[in-house]
């Protein structure tokens, strides 16, 4: 299996769980969200969560495999599952809320792929706590197209190894969440600045692509050349933009015009 942690990089682990103090016998994750910050985190990785839900074909869900999602900080936002499964990590403390950082679970796939930024496969025995003793669990960051890593995804089994071809997976499932959480992202963008915009500085924008000059654009929409003046200065205030070349450039981007 490809992505296995060297013996350093297990041990540098170990030994900062040793210097946290964490009890290696703890059987429950030692950090949790009360209620209300945990539905703030909710509210804030919405579409991480919506990607998530979009990514993770049913199927997958029916057999042993359990896939997890954290926040940037590694916080659990989401789990999906078979019943089965869902009840066996009930039983285990894992719930959205849960923190699986080292100084709270001690040594696993998340932890470790947070630290490395890669793709982090962690077998049973190589977890620091009695937590994740039967766990197999293969985590990577979710990377979108700038680099910025949003979250983590893990897909773990208990009790049984994880086959090959989910190394492959993993990667291919992190892809594709980031892929629909940008998407996302970009609608929500784009229906704030159509919240933002009026159909006047709209219709400005589409006709300054165009390449109207102020007068033409005046005589087109039936007002006053101050009122498009107005309304430039408007547009480029709420596009959080320099001057209206960049306006148009976002709206074009966005698909807030149409060009044709």
């Amino acid at each position: 299996m490809d992505f296995l942690c060297s013996q350093e990089e297990l041990i540098s682990s170990y030994e900062r769980c040793r210097e946290i103090g964490i009890d290696p016998s703890i059987t429950l994750p030692l950090v949790i969200l009360n209620p209300e910050d945990l539905q703030k985190k909710i509210h804030k990785n919405k579409e991480l969560i919506e990607a998530f839900h979009m990514s993770v074909e049913e199927d997958w869900v029916k057999g042993e495999y359990l896939f997890l999602l954290t926040d940037i900080e590694g916080y659990l936002l989401d789990v999906k599952c078979s019943t089965k499964e869902k009840k066996c990590i009930k039983d285990s403390g894992f719930e959205p809320g849960i923190f699986l950082r080292e100084e709270s679970c001690g040594t696993n796939a998340i932890s470790m792929a947070m630290r490395l930024k890669r793709v982090v496969y962690v077998r049973p025995q190589e977890h620091y706590c009695d937590i994740f003793k039967k766990w197999h669990c293969i985590a990577s960051p979710i990377i979108v197209e700038n680099g910025e890593i949003v979250g983590y995804v893990d897909i773990s089994t208990i009790d049984k190894k994880i086959a090959d071809e989910v190394s492959m997976v993993i990667k291919l499932l992190a892809e594709k969440i980031a892929t629909e959480y940008e998407k996302r992202i970009k609608e929500k963008g784009l229906n704030e600045i159509k919240i933002k915009l009026n159909d006047s500085q709209i219709k400005i924008l589409a006709l300054e692509a165009k390449g109207y000059r102020e007068l033409d654009i005046a005589e087109v929409l039936g007002i006053e050349v101050v009122t498009v003046k107005y309304h430039k200065r408007k547009i480029v205030e709420k596009l959080g933009v320099k001057n209206i070349k960049e306006a148009v450039a976002k709206a074009i981007k966005l698909n807030l015009i149409d060009m044709d």
